[in-house]
């Protein structure tokens, strides 16, 4: 039997020694109502996976009667299962609805919904939670309310464009041995396909993309555009959709992506796309519209222009190597032959030469295309602003935001909210998390604080010029038009970001013209939204990440 089961058998001779039907109380006899389930004594509220059991257990002494009743979408199993056993079928005895008079029952939750198992008992004497009834006994009415939650069932389409290329249900069940049989899609190089996450049943908080080809090996976005750059043959790969947000109720499933994907040469022209970027060695990259084959002997076409109007620099600087990047074959890395500063103006320039992609196109010519200098943070340590640190399980979890070091002083102390702020794992720009910023449908308050811990036990700043700047990701339906973050000890250190233009629906880093501070060394470092200027009654929603004073280099 199963070990519960073994704590059943122990119970019930604990408190009982016999079946109540046939036990005839002496005189005097206490009565009581107890009762036990495979969750516990402490509670009779409960979630629980489909096609799982749940098992009660009537402890009471001396009830004139006894029935249990279970609702229609469940089934009262036998007993004789094992510990080894994770598939009751054949081990159903009834299918609900039921009446049963048994002390045990084992029942199995076959359909899901809320489904409430009914305890009835009648007493002579007045017990626990018991109603006197117009006979003179005692009725306690006990109810245990299940919720069922159905598997988790994966759905999603494939879109190319806007045409839609493949779209699969949750019935849809891919079978690897079928593969030969799978849609067969012809792309470019270069081509992005979206992948959209429909999947409903089973109420899933999570998903996990993994692709076979693509520019990308995973995500958990909801919708994301996957790039396929190498020429060759590739299956769709996979989607694990999870429900772990239930307690006693995970659900996990994983379900094939049934097409067949062939990358054939591209028509289009091979050209740099999109920004110019320096990393923290100095080196200057940028990607292309296809995998790189080859740039040997490139270092003269390119044409590196510096200026620096404040240290009176006017001049080019030769590049001494060109490489294709080692983690991506779409990205030209070049290294010069001078140190170059974050306050420098640069532009890249390339003459056509012998830079060809896998599907042999030549790399076009392109001219004065402006370089994103690398800027290091004295503000984002250890994840401060970044919201890297989940709440440790001291304080208010709402209050704190779901994370360290933040107060957010107009959420509730509960889920139930408003929780205007909230640690968010599932959307950042860089690391694992961001801070998510959402109201209810009124809209925005007079005043939604997050407020900082003392930042000069935090992130310090010491005195000097900077460039305040931060990441947002504006939910498509948002009208909101600003949002200020402050540095409560300093006159100098608030800073106002408009964003009324900023484009939605994916990351953009905002920034401020440069400003002067002080030694930042007490006070708190606080986010301010208020209803100015945005007072529509809407849901307003946008993310934030990384807010960071950047460090200039002088040259």
């Amino acid at each position: 039997m199963k070990k519960i089961h073994i704590l059943y058998v122990l119970i019930i001779l604990l408190f009982t020694n016999c079946n109540n039907e046939d036990y005839i109380a002496p005189s005097g006899y206490f009565s009581s109502f107890l009762w036990f389930t495979s969750k516990g004594f402490d509670a009779s509220n409960y979630n629980t996976n489909l096609n799982s059991y749940v098992g009660f257990t009537d402890l009471s002494k001396n009830a004139i009667s006894h029935s249990w009743s279970i609702p229609s979408g469940t089934s009262l199993l036998e007993n004789t299962f094992s510990e080894k056993d994770s598939i009751y079928t054949d081990f159903i005895k009834e299918a609900g609805p039921l009446t049963i008079k048994e002390d045990l029952l084992n029942v199995l939750f076959t359909e899901p919904g809320v489904k409430e198992i009914v305890l009835n008992n009648v007493f002579k004497d007045s017990v626990a939670e018991s109603t006197k009834q117009e006979d003179g006994t005692w009725l306690v009415e006990k109810t245990f309310t299940v919720t069922v939650y159905d598997d988790v069932k994966p759905a999603f389409q494939i879109l190319r464009g806007t045409e839609i290329v493949l779209d699969i249900d949750e019935t849809d069940m891919p079978d690897i041995s079928n593969q030969a049989s799978w849609k067969k899609l012809t792309i470019e190089a270069g081509e992005e396909l979206v992948f959209l996450d429909k999947t409903v049943v089973g109420q899933p908080n999570l998903r996990t993309w993994t692709f076979d080809g693509g520019n990308i090996p995973t995500s958990v976005l909801d919708s994301v555009g996957v790039l396929y750059n190498s020429l060759g043959n590739f299956s769709g790969g996979s989607i694990t959709s999870s429900r772990t947000d239930v307690e006693s109720a995970v659900s996990i499933a994983t379900k094939l992506i049934p097409v067949n994907i062939e990358v054939i040469p591209s028509t289009k022209p091979f050209v740099i796309n999109g920004e110019i970027v320096e990393n923290e060695s100095e080196v200057l990259s940028f990607n292309v519209t296809g995998e790189v084959a080859n740039v040997t002997g490139e270092e003269g076409n390119f044409t590196v222009h510096v200026v620096n109007m404040a240290a009176g620099f006017d001049q080019n600087i030769p590049v001494s190597s060109v490489t294709i990047n080692s983690n991506d074959a779409t990205q030209i890395d070049l290294v010069l032959t001078q140190p170059i500063f974050n306050t420098d103006v640069i532009t890249l320039s390339y003459t056509a030469g012998n830079i060809t992609s896998v599907d042999q196109r030549n790399l076009a010519s392109f001219s004065n295309q402006a370089v994103e200098m690398n800027f290091q943070g004295a503000m984002n340590i250890d994840g401060y602003t970044g919201y890297e640190i989940e709440w440790g399980g001291s304080g208010n979890q709402f209050k704190k935001a779901n994370t360290e070091g933040y107060f957010a002083q107009h959420n509730a102390n509960n889920e139930n909210g408003p929780l205007y702020y909230f640690r968010d794992d599932s959307m950042a720009f860089e690391g694992n998390s961001s801070m998510k910023f959402e109201t209810p449908a009124a809209g925005i308050p007079t005043l939604a604080r997050l407020q900082g811990g003392q930042y000069g036990n935090l992130s310090p700043v010491s005195a000097g010029s900077y460039i305040p700047s931060v990441w947002v990701f504006i939910d498509p339906a948002t009208t909101m038009t600003n949002i200020q973050y402050n540095f409560t000890a300093s006159v100098e250190g608030t800073f106002n970001f408009d964003i009324s233009i900023t484009e939605k629906g994916k990351w953009v880093r905002l920034t401020l013209p440069e400003v002067t501070l002080p030694d930042l060394t007490a006070g708190r470092f606080d986010i301010n939204i208020t209803e100015n200027g945005q007072n529509d009654a809407i849901v307003q929603k946008l993310w934030l990440d990384n807010f960071d004073l950047l460090i200039l280099e002088d040259r």
